[in-house]
């Protein structure tokens, strides 16, 4: 049978359209959200007020120096970026100038010692992440996710001591991570239940304790801390917890005023524990006892 040209084109052009349609553009991507820009507050105040009033909402408060290169620097680096206009969506961004009372107040809480700084709390103080120093724009973008994964991660913890209220380990976790992140109120309350519950593990109830002590003295409520560090001494098997509670409590009588008892603990600490780890401690507190004016 003689083959018309027709025929013979056939398969090419069955063949070409095939190809056609293996070669075809894929699909346009969707576009990526754009975020607006953010609105800064104008006062500290002002911020807690509007992170209350969104849903999670915390505080993104920069801190800074009236003159200060490099904070201008990072600001340009940063913020215009989409992907610190991502960060902020749930968050009110603030300026404080770190020679203010509100800096002053907000530095010395969470230890801000240079600047350009950051930090991200939420409206009662918690700190979520934190940031000192100029680098570049990658350390700082970095910076804001390690802060949103261990948020998320602290959030897991709440989630699971909702799930098992009577959980004493639950309770704790939370506890010693929001100690972590300067929510001694927070912190406290869980410590206080876990320390008075009789189905805590023994090692859980003297930790606890041992939390309460610190908070009680960083807070000068040095009865408090005298009683949390008692209450480890009358029952710990741990050498190790014993010689921190004795040695806290030499902190205790100073900060109550009484160097003549510090002295006299210290002095027998170093008698009793002269293999301590914590000797270098103790002998610098003595130290300095007999160096203080009286």
């Amino acid at each position: 049978m003689k083959l018309t040209p027709s025929i013979l084109l056939a398969p090419l052009l069955l063949s070409t359209s095939f190809l056609l349609a293996r070669e075809a553009p894929p699909p346009p991507s969707p576009p990526r959200p754009q975020h607006p820009d953010p609105v800064w507050a104008a006062t500290f105040d002002e911020a807690v007020e509007r992170a209350r009033a969104i849903p999670e909402g915390r505080l993104l408060v920069e801190l800074r120096d009236p003159e200060c290169p490099d904070c201008d620097r990072m600001a340009d680096l940063v913020y215009p970026s989409p992907s610190f206009r991502a960060f902020v969506q749930d968050k009110v961004p603030v300026r404080l100038l770190r020679n203010t009372p509100d800096g002053q107040r907000v530095s010395a809480r969470f230890g801000i010692r240079v600047s350009p700084a950051w930090i991200v709390l939420t409206p009662d103080l918690l700190l979520s992440g934190k940031q000192e120093g100029a680098s570049n724009q990658s350390t700082w973008i970095e910076r804001f996710v390690e802060t949103e994964r261990g948020w998320a991660l602290f959030q897991q913890k709440l989630a699971e001591e909702k799930k098992a209220p009577g959980d004493p380990a639950a309770a704790f976790a939370v506890g010693e991570e929001a100690f972590r992140r300067l929510g001694d109120s927070m912190a406290e309350e869980r410590f206080r239940r876990v320390a008075g519950d009789p189905k805590a593990d023994a090692g859980l109830r003297e930790r606890s304790l041992a939390y309460l002590a610190a908070i009680a003295i960083d807070a000068r409520r040095f009865d408090d801390a005298a009683r949390a560090l008692d209450g480890i001494l009358a029952t710990t098997k741990d050498p190790a917890l014993r010689q921190k509670a004795e040695l806290r409590l030499a902190d205790v009588d100073l900060g109550l005023g009484d160097r003549v008892s510090a002295k006299r603990r210290l002095e027998s600490f170093l008698q009793k524990y002269p293999e301590s780890p914590l000797r270098p401690q103790a002998e610098a507190l003595l130290k300095a006892i007999g160096t203080a004016n009286p």
